[in-house]
């Protein structure tokens, strides 16, 4: 599918010498030819145009500039699919050509409500719109380091809690890769000399990929604090537990003791014939194990 809108009004026309915006989605190789009919594109720019997940890069060719930028589809599951726009500008004719191998929402959205303007600027709305689906994988990551920290405070989960975590340090370390490669894509570009005044549009967002970088940083830093307040956690109840066995054991121990002298049926024992032996040997018991409790209770050990 080959389209073409107009910079002057918006409006769609047909593949025009200057001042036109031509979006390409998997086009045919007869589409493909009557591109290259109007528009000299570099060999080399086009195939990495059409292989299937190229990372984000940038180059400048004789004719042409050319950027490919792989951004997120779905932000809040960072599993699904990417989504990666080839630019092709031509300063000298004031030509932007998308090109796509399949589908993208946000340059659909901005297809639909394009009513005219110059290429550089809609160059920066197109991108504005990529680096905003990272903004939005940053905010909504954001929620669930929060969620997993409550969880591991909390001890919900217990056996899941480290699949999770490493689960989201894997995404995140995915999404760092994207975010490292647009970010340093955008920065060979905002340094083109020929952007002039329109720089501060582009420098603008590598400023804001520089902070998404930060924040998936940070969120890796969260997420293995988290894992150590987690094995923390379990720590400190396998304490508690192993705490209260001991108690038992040192309650019972001298009480075990106790019991074993009288259990031997020495007949040398003269508690045996007292009126009182049997008040005297469990009173004894009770006797034993209360101070214990109360001196460990005293002591802050249960």
């Amino acid at each position: 599918m080959i389209r073409a809108k107009r910079f002057s009004d918006g409006m769609t026309t047909g593949l025009l010498p200057t001042e036109v915006w031509v979006d390409a989605e998997t086009p045919t190789p007869e589409e493909l030819a009557l591109i290259q009919e109007h528009y000299p594109l570099n060999p080399l720019a086009l195939a990495d145009a059409q292989e299937i997940g190229h990372w984000s890069r940038f180059e400048e060719y004789p004719r042409h500039l050319f950027l490919v930028f792989r951004t997120l589809e779905n932000p809040a599951n960072p599993h699904s699919r990417t989504e990666r726009v080839s630019y092709f500008y031509f300063p000298e004719v004031q030509v932007l050509l998308t090109y796509r191998n399949e589908p993208v929402h946000y340059l659909e959205e901005i297809w639909q409500s394009f009513r005219g303007g110059t290429g550089l600027r809609l160059w920066q709305r197109l991108l504005d719109q990529g680096v905003e689906t990272f903004f939005a994988y940053t905010d909504a990551l954001t929620d669930r380091v929060e969620e997993l920290e409550e969880r591991a405070l909390d001890g919900a989960d217990a056996p899941e809690l480290p699949r999770r975590i490493f689960s989201a340090r894997r995404e995140v370390l995915r999404v760092r890769r994207l975010a490292s490669q647009a970010r340093e894509a955008l920065l060979h570009l905002e340094r083109l000399p020929l952007l002039g005044p329109e720089a501060y549009l582009f420098r603008d967002l590598t400023d804001r990929m520089g902070r998404v970088y930060e924040g998936l940083d940070a969120a890796r830093d969260e997420l293995s604090n988290v894992l150590e307040v987690h094995l923390s956690t379990q720590g400190n109840r396998l304490n508690r537990v192993v705490q209260t066995l001991t108690v038992i054991s040192v309650l019972f121990l001298p009480m075990t003791l106790w019991a074993g002298i009288y259990g031997t049926n020495f007949e040398a024992f003269s508690e045996y014939q007292w009126p009182w032996g049997r008040l005297y040997f469990w009173g004894g018991l009770a006797l034993i194990g209360g101070g214990l409790a109360w001196w460990m209770r005293r002591r802050g050990w249960w």
